[in-house]
């Protein structure tokens, strides 16, 4: 209050909002994106140009919704500029590799978990032999909840579920009931990864993902983990003032202890809170990055059994394009060895390739050249995929 009593009591300042946005939104815009080689969220500009937006107008306050929906639409028709900038979408949670997404309601996710099943060797008919997978067996190592959506765009640049086998899970604030049972469902043997704000609302987030409520119980235990943001990963961040609450300070302490938060946490949370959009993509995706190899998650391999089926019905599949015909039912008889260090090698190309899941890895132990086919299957599926449903496309559309 004593910030903005200034700019309150003065008509207009020297310099409107407008003008100083058209200043520094350039600069704000590359520093968020890492000069623009990744996508930005508008509210990560957002906090890069606040700051200097509000010292070029004598501390007028400056509206998100005014900056996200006005100022930045216009600046960038008006300058013609072809920016990376992407707004929210609605919760939703997508599997690694296959590019199914689903929306995070009770109707998806259950229907979801009654389809989940192992993995399935489909053998080479008039298609070639495939893998078939719907659940975390044989194709998720872990599962990454993320309180703010519209971070999906930055994510999918970097390949970031891919390279590390994970479901990627984006709610709005509090995770819904339907996330709670998916967690649930997956969390057990799973680790859960949880990326929250660091303020009162992120921990009670971080609480709620694991601790049964009076509106969820779960199942068991969950091995959670969290990603920040903590004490350790704020320095340097734009602080902003806690949100009001009627609650006691008491009371909020022990919230915030029974939620995961230190001591040293809770006498910042008190008073101040950092958002995940205060830090730049590049800067956020090395957190998480270096968390989950902190970490030490594993890409997926599964059982040798698995590995050897699998080898086997690859190699009668890339045999039996040419005379399919006339060799299945020779080929059905025929003995196929594995490699004895059929594990080593493709621990050796999912370490040279982490964007490959290990069935693709056993293809190119069989036949290196199909390297760049098993991509380009890979990158057109994901092409194809795109927000995956309507509502998400009228969302930016919209936006």
């Amino acid at each position: 209050m004593f910030r903005y009593r200034a700019s309150r009591m003065t008509r207009e300042p020297r310099t409107t909002q407008k003008e100083a946005t058209w200043q520094v939104l350039e600069d704000a815009y590359k520093a968020a994106s890492a000069n623009g080689r990744l996508p930005a969220k508008v509210r990560q500009i957002f906090y890069q140009a606040r700051p200097k937006i509000m010292e070029l107008t004598e501390d007028k306050h400056l509206d998100y919704g005014y900056f996200s929906q006005t100022l930045v639409p216009n600046y960038i028709e008006e300058n013609g500029v072809a920016w990376n900038v992407v707004y929210d979408a609605r919760g939703h949670f997508e599997e690694p590799h296959t590019n199914r997404c689903m929306g995070c309601g009770t109707i998806e996710v259950r229907n979801y978990l009654r389809a989940m099943r192992a993995p399935q060797i489909e053998a080479a008919r008039l298609l070639n032999a495939n893998v078939n997978v719907i659940g975390p067996s044989g194709n998720i190592a872990g599962v990454l909840y993320c309180e703010k959506e519209g971070f999906d765009p930055l994510f999918k640049d970097v390949d970031l579920a891919n390279r590390y086998d994970l479901m990627v899970i984006s709610n709005k604030g509090v995770s819904v009931t339907a996330a709670r049972e998916l967690v649930s469902r997956l969390c057990g043997t799973l680790p859960l990864f949880v990326l929250h704000d660091f303020d009162v609302a992120g921990f009670m987030i971080r609480g709620t993902l694991h601790r049964s409520t009076r509106r969820y119980q779960f199942y068991g235990s969950i091995n959670l983990v969290d990603l920040g943001l903590g004490l350790g990963d704020i320095d340097g961040l734009e602080r902003e003032p806690a949100a009001a609450t009627k609650t006691s300070e008491s009371k909020l302490r022990a919230q915030l202890a029974r939620n995961g938060a230190t001591s040293a946490e809770i006498d910042i949370l008190l008073d101040d809170r950092v958002e995940l959009n205060a830090m730049t993509s590049d800067a956020l995706i090395e957190m998480i990055e270096r968390k989950l190899q902190d970490f030490g998650l594993q890409k997926v391999i599964p059982s040798d059994d698995l590995l050897d089926k699998t080898y086997q019905e690859f190699h009668r599949s890339s045999e039996l394009q040419e005379k399919f015909e006339e060799m299945e039912e020779e080929f059905k008889e025929t003995k196929i060895a594995s490699p004895k260090n059929l594990r080593k090698r493709v621990a050796a190309i999912l370490k040279k390739h982490p964007d490959l899941r290990w069935d693709d890895a056993i293809k190119v132990v069989l036949d290196k050249t199909l390297l760049a086919a098993v991509r380009g299957a890979k990158q057109k599926a994901k092409r194809e995929s795109g927000n995956f449903t309507e509502d998400d496309t009228e969302d930016e559309a919209d936006a």
